[in-house]
């Protein structure tokens, strides 16, 4: 079952995807958070002036493509590795596991997709080219501001690093064949 070829490709597609996505929130958030001065209460920094606010949005909202492709193929693969892979749950916990943590970050990841989406329609379809737009402000600046967003993401990034250590660690992995009751 491990060595077969449909497996392993869907596994690079999620690994890949995976990778993508991760690594491309990580870098979106960086861009997000260093137009704000982080304190207590995050105000925007005055540092800069509209237009390099507004630039930052379209690099953020250009990223949000690749982090949506990598995070929806992941998606697509998981749940076919899943159907190929649902008689091994019962002797590999880490990847039943590993694969609820990932589904818990479905409904976060489709909220901060729409989000994404209409920012995106915002700067590029709209043409917007004021940082203070209510469409910015509600589709970016409340998304870091809104402690309920900032925790929903937290929570995202922590159940997906989890994943991966459950995959690197692999506990509750029962190396002894499992009996069935009608035996």
């Amino acid at each position: 079952m491990y060595n077969s070829k449909s497996l392993k490709i869907l596994l690079s597609i999620f690994a890949f995807g995976f990778i993508v996505w991760l690594g491309g929130t990580v870098f979106r958030t960086t861009i997000a958070y260093n137009l704000f001065l982080i304190g207590p209460e995050m105000h925007l920094n005055p540092a800069y002036t509209n237009m390099e606010r507004i630039n930052t949005i379209y690099i953020f909202s250009i990223t949000s493509l690749l982090t949506g492709v990598g995070y929806y193929s992941a998606v697509f693969s998981s749940i076919m590795m899943c159907i190929l892979l649902r008689k091994e749950f019962r002797r590999r916990g880490w990847l039943f596991i590993a694969f609820i943590l990932f589904a818990i970050t479905l409904p976060i990841q489709i909220y901060f997709s729409n989000m994404d989406w209409n920012l995106a329609v915002c700067v590029y379809y709209n043409k917007v080219i004021d940082f203070h737009h209510p469409d910015v402000q509600k589709y970016f600046v409340q998304r870091y501001q809104n402690i309920t967003n900032s925790s929903l993401r937290t929570i995202q990034l922590l159940a997906s690093f989890t994943c991966i250590l459950y995959v690197i660690w692999r506990p509750l992995d029962n190396k002894y064949p499992i009996k069935s009751n009608t035996e």
